[in-house]
């Protein structure tokens, strides 16, 4: 029985072992790639790492505007405890990357057929922006990779109570994970109705579970139940005056005064105060800007879609400093500064290129499953993309990286564009 298992998953594991020595070619050739939030994170390893605790720690709370993605810290923390450096968490950003690969494939294989999972995994491989995360040290890796594996024990109807876990672990990376916690419940209930009920209760206690583990763990140590990133007030409260623009507000300080945002006295205050003074000034202006908030959902999304390169920034030249490890493509001027541009460039703008193909797919796969009435199959990866992009731009601005945990089944449904059934 095992050996007719892996024959037939052998086509998935040979794609999956062959992207994961590309993506560990790539690294070694192209190196480390410091990113702003990389940087972060070693920063706060570093500091917890001389207090000899876990992220966070009493004196974090009270120097930190608010606590950040608490999971990839302590990642990062238990490398630099073990062996004094970061490459095993690139290795595992590697090896994770390649297993979201492979759990795409599967749970396209679960939903679709065999021949649409192969094509999924290959439109991932080749895919130009999926080449560089993982010389980058990564929240949305481990996080996405968590979650995509609680997707695949839902439609593969394996232990529900595990997917709960592995969800909630995923939110402990970043806080995203309550996308796919709705959209597995919502599809469980769709597809298997005489068990929703039995299906949801075990989804769900898994997830407490977890979070009370970790929350209650945090509090004996530092008297404040913490089980994920609490970053959310400092982000919303900066959307909510007058003036906020739509863009992402990206090389602005963390103190700007004249906004809401701003504290006197934030020396003498730590981050639950912050929070909750950002929380209260966040709901009053809402209370009379609804519709004034809600209007910047459009141009959110559009500023979250309109391009897909981020990653491209390994193939840069000089890495060295995180704040310009970026790529910014002269479209407007592109006849004019084709000649100036640079390889990083040019294949940043290949990306970008391909990415709207893949959009273009997308949409195609979408209306090919409409068009064959296979409405539950399409529900899930659907939900999650169009649900999750919604979700994430009603609470904050939209960035383009922020659609990362979404663009495994951007893949899947691109794949659909062969019109054949299972």
């Amino acid at each position: 029985m095992q050996d007719s298992h892996y024959q037939v998953n052998r086509p998935f594991f040979l794609l999956t072992a062959g992207y994961f020595l590309w993506l560990l070619a790539v690294l070694l050739i192209f190196g480390y790639t410091p990113t702003n939030d990389g940087e972060g994170y070693l920063e706060y390893a570093r500091h917890c790492l001389q207090e000899g605790q876990p992220y966070p720690t009493t004196t974090i709370y009270n120097e930190v505007p608010f606590i950040w993605n608490i999971g990839i810290i302590n990642l990062v923390e238990l490398s630099l405890w073990l062996t004094n450096a970061i490459w095993p968490v690139l290795l595992l950003m590697c090896l994770m990357k390649s297993a979201i690969c492979l759990l795409t494939g599967l749970i396209a294989k679960q939903l679709f057929s065999q021949r649409i999972a192969v094509i999924t995994m290959i439109l991932f491989m080749l895919y130009p922006n999926n080449w560089g995360q993982s010389t980058m040290i990564s929240s949305e890796i481990p996080s996405t990779c968590l979650a995509m594996t609680a997707v695949w024990i839902a439609v593969s109807q394996r232990n529900l109570f595990i997917a709960g876990i592995t969800l909630a672990l995923a939110n402990w990376f970043r806080p995203t994970a309550t996308i796919f916690l709705v959209s597995i419940i919502l599809y469980l209930i769709i597809t298997y109705r005489r068990h929703c009920l039995q299906n949801t209760i075990k989804i769900i206690a898994g997830y407490v579970l977890f979070i009370a583990i970790i929350g209650t763990s945090c509090y004996l140590r530092t008297g404040h139940f913490v089980y994920q990133a609490r970053s959310y007030w400092f982000s919303m409260v900066d959307e909510c005056y007058d003036g906020a623009e739509v863009a992402p507000h990206w090389g602005q300080p963390i103190w700007p005064e004249g906004t809401p945002r701003y504290i006197e006295n934030h020396d003498t205050m730590n981050c639950f105060q912050f929070e909750r003074i950002w929380r209260e000034r966040s709901l009053e202006w809402l209370k009379d800007h609804k519709i004034t908030y809600i209007k910047k959902i459009p141009g959110r999304l559009y500023y979250m879609y309109q391009s897909d390169y981020d990653n491209m920034s390994v193939f840069l030249n000089d890495k060295s400093l995180p704040e310009n490890n970026f790529i910014t493509i002269p479209i407007r001027h592109l006849a004019t500064e084709a000649s100036t541009m640079s390889i990083a460039q040019w294949l940043a703008l290949f990306s970008l290129l391909v990415y709207v193909v893949l959009l273009l797919m997308a949409i195609k796969g979408i209306v090919t499953l409409i068009h064959q009435r296979r409405f539950k199959v399409l529900f899930l990866p659907l939900f999650i993309v169009v649900g999750g992009s919604l979700a994430i731009v009603l609470v904050m601005h939209g960035e383009t990286r922020f659609k990362d945990p979404l663009m495994p089944f951007m893949f899947l449904l691109a794949s659909n564009v062969i019109n054949s059934k299972p």
